[in-house]
């Protein structure tokens, strides 16, 4: 657990997630996927508190490549993403 309420689960390397794990917030935002040295980078999911849910690639962190947002008024964005 983090000072500030985070759980990070899964996978570590020295130190740092890296493998597959899940990244809980304290404020109920969650990040289930792909990590390489303590940074979202692969496959992953993230969903926040108002329904929002993002489902595609990251690069050293953000959203970068394809994938798909559902925003919380049921709007969705399928399509390339660039460092967020």
């Amino acid at each position: 657990m983090h000072a500030d309420g985070d759980i990070y689960e899964g996978d570590w390397k020295e130190n740092q997630a890296h493998g597959n794990g899940i990244y809980t917030h304290s404020n109920g935002a969650k990040y289930v996927g792909e990590w390489i040295d303590d940074k979202q980078h692969g496959k992953g999911v993230e969903t926040w508190p108002d329904g929002a849910i993002y489902d595609g690639n990251y690069v050293d962190g953000a959203k970068n490549g394809q994938g798909k947002l559902v925003f919380s008024n049921s709007s969705v964005y399928i399509g390339d993403f660039h460092q967020n």
